[in-house]
């Protein structure tokens, strides 16, 4: 967008800054004082804690206004909350409305501070960030009709990379539905299925981690406590098998995947449980995945602040053994979701590059403008 002037911030927009914060005048009393924004708030909507001293009314920001964040690394982020005050890890920017659309604003300011806070050779705001130094900041200002054409493009391109994420969302909640349709609730064994130890349907195979020397990049998944870390020019399995964290905090995130099915070439450290699925036992890895990851682990773990879940009270778990065509028919509608999954996620990178390459083409200019 060259073709455009360029402007100083200064030029179009007012500032202002927070409250300095002394600790001794916050309160978590909703009834005393002001809400004030702190530096984890603006993720949230919402203030967590109430200034009891004094402040200027221009030390307060409304629902809809931008504030940027002044410690860490630049950021503008909407105020979706109630009226607040700031506190000095922010500034309120108020775009002059014969000059800048405030959406506008936002997107070509959200683009240049990542590029700043991501250049390595940049030299803007070396030591600390001032709001006299985001004064000086250039921006490309087209006239404000053009801007509205822009804030639509950038609008319906953020829009489309949000529904691709919904769709994948709702395939998650498609899938589970389509578990508890074909297995009811296991937790309940509402269908009287018998009650086998995870030890009598699967052996224990030797897992073994590799040292960082020894990692060389490669096309083979390598798999700790967390998922994969690493891919690797090495394997150790090559079968479908079943890994289950052994220790970490995974073992008690709420919503962390502890058990994963893994199919082909892999490598397995050894903080991961490796099972094969026995001849016979009538059940598929797929299947105990989610069995195992809807357990609840708390009275199988061992150990302080690091858990840990022994091969003793692994083999202990408890697993409802429905028929084998049940758990074919589970396996193979998770392939076909899987595959449309894959093909999602695919239109979401190609989405979000779309988005990426328009953020360059109207503000790259920024970045560069001497």
């Amino acid at each position: 967008m060259s073709e455009y002037k360029m402007a100083r911030l200064g030029e179009v927009c007012s500032f202002y800054g927070g409250v300095p914060i002394e600790r001794t005048l916050l309160s978590e009393d909703s009834t005393d004082g002001m809400p004030v924004i702190l530096q984890s708030d603006p993720e949230e909507g919402k203030a967590s804690l109430y200034y009891t001293g004094e402040y200027d009314p221009d030390q307060i920001v409304h629902p809809g206004e931008y504030l940027v964040s002044l410690s860490d690394s630049l950021a503008i982020t909407p105020w979706r909350g109630q009226e607040a005050l700031l506190s000095h890890h922010f500034c309120r920017i108020v775009p002059d409305p014969q000059k800048l659309n405030p959406q506008y604003m936002a997107y070509a300011l959200g683009y240049i501070f990542f590029r700043l806070n991501n250049d390595e050779d940049a030299d803007f705001f070396e030591e600390e960030i001032l709001v006299e130094d985001l004064k000086e900041t250039f921006i490309p200002l087209p006239d404000l009709e053009k801007q509205a054409q822009i804030v639509e493009v950038l609008d319906n391109a953020v829009a489309l990379v949000g529904l691709h994420f919904e769709q994948l969302d709702r395939a998650s909640l498609l899938l589970e539905s389509r578990f508890v349709e074909l297995f009811g609730r296991l937790d309940e064994n509402e269908n009287g299925w018998e009650v086998k130890p995870l030890g009598s349907l699967v052996e224990r195979l030797k897992s073994r981690s590799l040292l960082a020397k020894d990692m060389h990049e490669g096309e083979y998944p390598y798999y700790d406590s967390t998922g994969v870390v690493e891919y690797i020019d090495k394997y150790l399995f090559d079968e479908d098998l079943l890994l289950v964290a052994k220790v970490g905090s995974v073992l008690t995130s709420e919503n962390a995947q502890v058990a994963r099915a893994v199919h082909g070439k892999l490598w397995a450290s050894d903080l991961v449980h490796v099972l094969r699925v026995l001849p016979g036992a009538g059940v598929l890895p797929e299947y105990l995945e989610v069995v195992i990851n809807n357990l609840d682990l708390s009275s199988s773990l061992r150990g302080g602040v690091v858990p840990k879940l022994p091969k003793a009270a692994l083999n202990e778990l408890p697993i409802p053994v429905p028929p084998l065509e049940l758990q074919l028919e589970y396996k193979n509608f998770l392939a076909m979701l899987s595959e449309q999954s894959e093909k999602i996620a695919q239109r979401i990178e190609e989405t979000t590059h779309i988005c990426q390459s328009l953020n360059r083409y109207y503000f790259d200019c920024a970045i560069s403008y001497e």
